[in-house]
């Protein structure tokens, strides 16, 4: 009799990693759950946010329509990994809930980007195309976007001033 366990290992190893990620400095959150890059991208934020002495704060509810408050902004914030097209799906855009600015975090294997957008231009179609995520339904979607369309994390600081003054 066949070992169950024996063959889903080897259907399993079917389906590695792109080998941009082996070995790469942040190839650890390829291991995580879906769930659990978005939490990284979550605690990342927050400690960036920190080390760059922005104010922060989260809600107090874990059903709060926005996920992080930077310097008097609601943002929602989407994280995803670089695909094997070398771009980023941002999944699960809720353009209906009451947040101010979307924050995208894009993890590639050696680099950490970003961007952000009124919550207007998501609506508008500044920020780029969204397509749906469930068919007939219009309540989340994905915005995918290149490399080229994000920022060093390094300009995170600025980026969130310049939308303050924004939105002042």
């Amino acid at each position: 009799m066949a070992d169950p366990i024996e063959l889903l290992k080897r259907v399993i190893a079917t389906y590695a990693n792109n080998p941009k990620w082996v070995d790469a400095p942040l190839g650890d959150i390829k291991i995580l759950s879906n769930t659990h890059v978005g939490d990284a991208g979550q605690d990342f934020i927050k400690e960036w946010c920190r080390i760059q002495n922005l104010a922060w704060e989260t809600p107090e509810s874990s059903q709060s329509p926005w996920d992080i408050q930077i310097e008097s902004i609601t943002f929602e914030v989407k994280t995803a990994t670089e695909d094997v097209t070398g771009k980023f799906q941002f999944n699960h855009i809720r353009h209906h809930r009451p947040y101010q600015a979307l924050l995208v975090l894009g993890i590639a294997p050696d680099k950490i980007l970003f961007n952000i957008w009124r919550k207007g231009d998501i609506v508008e179609g500044k920020a780029g195309n969204l397509t749906t995520m469930d068919k007939g339904s219009s309540a989340t979607f994905k915005l995918t976007k290149k490399p080229s369309d994000l920022f060093p994390i390094t300009q995170f600081s600025d980026k969130i001033c310049d939308l303050v003054d924004a939105l002042a």
